[in-house]
């Protein structure tokens, strides 16, 4: 077996002939050039040549501006244009979480990547008082909860918890279900 890592694609015979075709794979990062499946033996090496490109070697279409991601803001300033493989970073807006990578990359002429900002949740006095409960460890009137974080609550006056409701529920995002006490 011989492999040629110094260059961008490797053969598993040692010797062939003129006219010879021989399958060969290409090492990762490289695809066949044109999609070839075989190399041909020729007089001035093997053909196609090169045998194996690099991705962007080729002719590759710009992106045009990165879509807009719910509630985020993308860092530093905009484009009209994105050459291949340039990447934009978006960030959440405060109290909210992001999901997946926090960039999209120009792949072609396409924005791949998938990411997306967790809505943060919201308590406010008045639910709380249609439920008979506090915030355990605070005087706010209102609070913002971040995907995942975890509010506890306690019974307000001479009531007890009631349902199946935990007093310490999740936010999840954007979405809590409040404990009720009577």
């Amino acid at each position: 077996v011989r492999e040629f890592r110094g260059t961008n694609w490797y053969y598993w015979r040692q010797r062939f002939s003129l006219d010879d075709t021989a399958s060969y794979d290409c090492v990762s990062g490289y695809r066949r050039t044109g999609d070839a499946s075989l190399a041909e033996c020729t007089r001035s090496g093997w053909t196609p040549n090169p045998l194996c490109e690099a991705p962007g070697t080729s002719c590759l279409v710009e992106c045009g501006r990165p879509p807009p991601l719910a509630d985020a803001d993308i860092q530093g300033s905009l484009k009209s244009k994105y050459s291949h493989n340039e990447k934009v970073v978006y960030t959440c807006q405060q109290y909210y979480v992001m999901e997946g990578r926090p960039h999209r990359t120009c792949s072609n002429g396409k924005w791949t990547g998938d990411l997306r900002c967790l809505k943060p949740c919201t308590v406010t006095d008045e639910a709380m008082r249609q439920r008979n409960i506090a915030f355990r460890y605070t005087y706010e009137k209102k609070l913002y909860a971040s995907h995942n974080d975890e509010i506890e609550f306690m019974c307000t006056g001479r009531t007890t918890h009631v349902g199946t409701v935990t007093m310490h529920p999740t936010c999840i995002d954007g979405e809590i279900q409040l404990p009720t006490c009577h």
